[in-house]
């Protein structure tokens, strides 16, 4: 209950600050009073630096890197309003039998070689779990605590498809119809006559592109991203920041007719959890507890951050505990796919991620296909800004995740490399 009246609110004064930031404290104290985690001496704040931090932030951005932000995406719920999603009374209980061949890789650098933990310390990593068959296999927390409700930051976007697909399972949503049908204030606007499926898998040709990183995305108010994300609070507001998301939405114009080109938008995720809360008439939040959370057994609430209005930002918002990502990360493995009876994603769904052609990016080989970033080798992988990042072998039924803070050189996303991928893939069905 402490937990939950914490991260529901939001700093409005300096004593409002205060209680909050005490409570933290407090709370941690308590949980690992209680809890063993296995950690490499995690980060504790004592109240002073927090508001030190919080000073920093305030005078300039919570997403700028380095121990502001290895704070911030940590406690997004000190800085954001923030909406719960409620764990099950019974949650799913992991068994941890450690594989010590993982913690033995031995990763070759340009540097020379590492141990495994070692090169993990270089991408700044602040926890990092390996799941298989529903044990836990590898699981190290180096500036954070099990107990902390991370930032997905991007990683929500394939929660929030998940919602989408198991409506579209239900036969709530089609696939092929006119996303008009289900938001009808999107008639009349440029998304008129746009299928959920061009939407879905980022080919919607609305002039909104996330990734383009020369426009300025991030740092650019005239950029459609800027305006919907300041809009939402994400980032500081300009002079011509919109009033309403949802009106800001309406207003977009297309770029190229859909389902030419995938390009990478969180406004097309936006109009996603928008979609699942009109088709339901349920907030975001109890539609990601009921669908997802709960059923697949979460062993802590998560939360999403909110608009100063309570918009939830259904492209990045979500914040949760790693366990809870990989047990997240399970519900895409074969056997859970079939004990499930396929209702949150089909097989013939995870066939399409596969199978989708990658587009030609300097980047990497995306495909965006139910807003999954990459799928080859039968490894299917979500990443997040800052180098969040959730990574399952459905076939062999291994997930991996893990979060990071990034250092300040936001030109690297410091996920693992692929030979790493590998060696851990070996490690864990090594015998």
């Amino acid at each position: 209950m402490l937990l939950r009246i914490f991260n529901s609110t939001l700093i409005l004064n300096n004593a409002a600050e205060i209680m909050k930031v005490s409570i933290r404290i407090f709370f941690t104290l308590l949980v690992t009073g209680i809890h063993f985690v296995t950690t490499a001496q995690p980060v504790q704040y004592t109240t002073k630096e927090s508001f030190a931090i919080h000073d920093s932030i305030n005078q300039s951005r919570w997403d700028v890197g380095g121990s502001l932000s290895k704070y911030s995406f940590r406690y997004m719920s000190e800085f954001f309003p923030v909406g719960i999603i409620n764990k099950p009374a019974q949650p799913y209980n992991f068994r941890s039998i450690p594989k010590r061949s993982i913690e033995n890789i031995i990763v070759k650098t340009k540097k020379g070689t590492s141990g495994f933990e070692a090169y993990l310390n270089t991408l700044h990593i602040a926890s990092f779990i390996v799941v298989h068959k529903g044990n836990i296999v590898y699981e190290k927390y180096f500036s954070m605590l099990q107990e902390d409700q991370h930032t997905l930051q991007s990683v929500s976007k394939v929660i929030t498809s998940t919602l989408i697909t198991s409506l579209i399972n239900e036969k709530k949503i089609g696939i092929e119809q006119p996303v008009e049908k289900y938001i009808p204030e999107l008639a009349g606007t440029d998304w008129q006559g746009i299928s959920v499926r061009d939407i879905l898998h980022m080919r919607s040709g609305m002039d909104s592109k996330s990734i383009d990183f020369e426009s300025g995305p991030f740092t650019n108010p005239q950029h459609k991203n800027y305006q919907l994300e300041s809009a939402l609070g994400i980032l500081p507001k300009a002079d011509n920041t919109p009033l309403s998301a949802y009106e800001f939405i309406r207003g977009i114009k297309k770029d190229k007719a859909a389902g030419l080109a995938a390009e990478y938008s969180n406004i097309n995720t936006f109009v996603l959890g928008w979609l699942a809360e009109k088709v339901t008439g349920q907030k975001y939040t109890d539609l990601v507890a009921e669908r997802i959370w709960q059923p697949m057994g979460a062993s802590s609430n998560a939360y999403v951050c909110l608009s100063a209005n309570g918009v939830p930002w259904h492209h990045g918002g979500i914040s949760a505990t790693l366990r809870d990502l990989a047990r997240f990360g399970m519900l895409f493995t074969n056997t859970e796919i079939k004990k499930r009876k396929e209702n949150l994603i089909s097989f013939k769904q995870l066939k399409e991620i596969f199978d989708a052609k990658p587009i030609d990016n300097p980047i990497a080989p995306f495909k965006w296909t139910y807003q999954w970033d990459l799928a080859s080798d039968g490894i299917m992988m979500k990443g997040g800004f800052g180098g969040q990042a959730l990574l399952i072998h459905p076939e062999k039924e291994i997930v991996i995740a893990y979060y990071n803070y990034v250092d300040k050189d936001w030109s690297i996303m410091n996920m693992i490399s692929d030979a790493v991928l590998k060696d851990i893939i070996k490690a864990v069905e090594n015998k």
